[in-house]
């Protein structure tokens, strides 16, 4: 992780926004069902610590994508944030003897934040939604909003770091996690177009689907050759962050 000023006070912008966002919707935790919300959150942590190496970046995928979409389609703004948030920070605990990277873990909870506050703004927002008639169609350009906010920051932070175009790094990030947010979006409008979109049983199934998702790419990416760009694990989720989520 770089010290430069220009990258800190980024990291402290990010952070303030993200925690802002999910501040404004905590005082409202109003929940439909309880269950099936810890149902999804307890999905998307152990997805969360499903995540792969991205070859030639120093960052990671984790496969907990499609449990937030829905999340931001069927629950309210703060069960939605509580789970990608909180997802994205298991997904940032070390394995084995590494110290636990604080800076980097509040960078990728409070980006997560900011990308599902993207994303339910397009997909809760009522002039869109008259333009976009398909609940489908309105998660995929939830999900395209949750993917730019969730990679412009990671992208931004490379260039300030590495002195890299931002639109390089992007670039880059985007050909390698594309795919796999398609796939993610997806399976997100097949689970809300169900007849009961966020039940207790879609959790159950995408787990293991996700874990197959998992084997796969941690099994391709095993082969690339892998050079480090960046000090930060993005989610999401992510490619957050995950960075994130």
């Amino acid at each position: 992780m770089s010290d430069s000023k220009p990258a800190r006070l980024f990291i402290a912008l990010v952070v303030v926004s993200g925690l802002a966002v999910l501040g404004a919707a905590l005082p409202h935790p109003r929940s439909d069902n309880y269950l099936r919300f810890v149902a999804f959150f307890l999905a998307a942590c152990l997805a969360g610590r499903l995540r792969v190496k991205l070859p030639g970046l120093t960052g990671s995928l984790s496969v907990n994508l499609p449990f937030i979409l829905i999340a931001v389609a069927a629950l309210t703004a703060a069960e939605s944030l509580l789970i990608g948030c909180f997802s994205t920070l298991v997904q940032c605990l070390p394995r084995a003897r590494r110290k636990f990277n604080f800076v980097q873990a509040a960078f990728n909870f409070s980006n997560m934040a900011l990308s599902i506050g993207a994303a339910r703004f397009f997909y809760h927002s009522h002039t869109v939604a008259e333009a976009v008639p398909s609940h489908s169609l309105l998660l995929a350009i939830a999900a395209a909003a949750y993917f730019v906010v969730n990679s412009f920051p990671v992208a931004v932070i490379i260039s300030l770091t590495e002195s890299k175009s931002v639109l390089r790094a992007w670039k880059e990030m985007f050909q390698l996690s594309f795919p796999y947010f398609a796939l993610s979006a997806g399976m997100a409008g097949v689970a809300i177009a169900l007849p009961v979109p966020a039940g207790l049983a879609v959790p159950a199934a995408l787990l293991p689907l996700m874990l197959m998702v998992f084997l796969s790419y941690k099994r391709y990416f095993l082969t690339a050759v892998s050079t480090p760009r960046t000090a930060f694990e993005q989610d999401s989720k992510s490619v957050a962050t995950r960075a994130t989520h």
